[in-house]
């Protein structure tokens, strides 16, 4: 009796051991990482993404920065309530200019603050929580109007990405991207006043694997987090 109850606490524990190892997985390997790169500088990047589609199709914009056709979506911003956290965990701002912008969640690290930084961010404390400015910005150059899109946009939260940690040759320095993305139901006569600005064009999910599309019979690049829409 007294044998059979010692092995069933076994068999549970094995099981809640695994189980939680699982389902935490990603975050034991990016803490693994995060010891092999003590002292090295990691980039972080966290931004969001949105999921708008049309017919089965998924809406891309052109980039201004890279050329190629990207989500809809932008970079956290955080706050000045940021600044204790920001000082304590040794985050230094994104020295290149042709990506940083003030405020942006775009920074630079050492490893062993790379897990109290995540565990930061999924607090959702000193930072922007809403994700309304970025679709309204990037929806500008359609000419919608804000109040319209506030009022007739739903947005829903789909999920979380965060990046295995990889080394950037760009930025020669390893990174750790995180990215939520969020799927935006946008009216039909607001889609198709958006579809008449070049900027942006529907892809199929076919041509995101791919990473490339044909517009005016030249192949277009799609970038790699697109993927995440789909």
């Amino acid at each position: 009796m007294i044998q059979d109850i010692i092995i069933n606490l076994i068999v549970a524990f094995i099981t809640y051991l695994a189980a939680t190892i699982f389902h935490n997985r990603l975050r034991i390997k990016i803490w693994l990482q995060s010891l092999l790169r003590w002292n090295k500088n990691i980039r972080l990047s966290c931004a969001y993404l949105f999921q708008i589609k049309k017919d089965g199709k998924y809406l891309l914009i052109k980039g201004n920065r890279i050329e190629q056709y990207q989500p809809v979506g932008g970079v956290y911003k955080y706050y000045n309530s940021f600044n204790e956290v920001k000082s304590k965990l040794e985050l230094k701002n994104e020295p290149e200019s042709r990506f940083y912008e003030n405020g942006d969640l775009r920074l630079v690290t050492k490893g062993k603050y790379l897990v109290k930084f995540l565990d930061w961010f999924d607090t959702k404390k000193n930072r922007e929580i809403t994700v309304i400015r970025e679709l309204i910005e990037e929806l500008q150059p359609a000419e919608i109007s804000v109040e319209k899109l506030i009022k007739n946009v739903q947005i829903e939260y789909l999920k979380t990405i965060k990046e295995e940690i990889k080394f950037s040759h760009y930025f020669q320095m390893d990174e750790q991207k995180i990215f939520n993305i969020y799927e935006a139901k946008i009216p039909s006569d607001m889609l198709d006043t958006i579809l008449n600005n070049d900027k942006y064009s529907l892809v199929e999910a076919e041509e995101i694997e791919r990473l490339c599309c044909t517009r005016d019979g030249l192949s277009k690049k799609i970038s790699e987090t697109a993927k995440y829409i789909i």
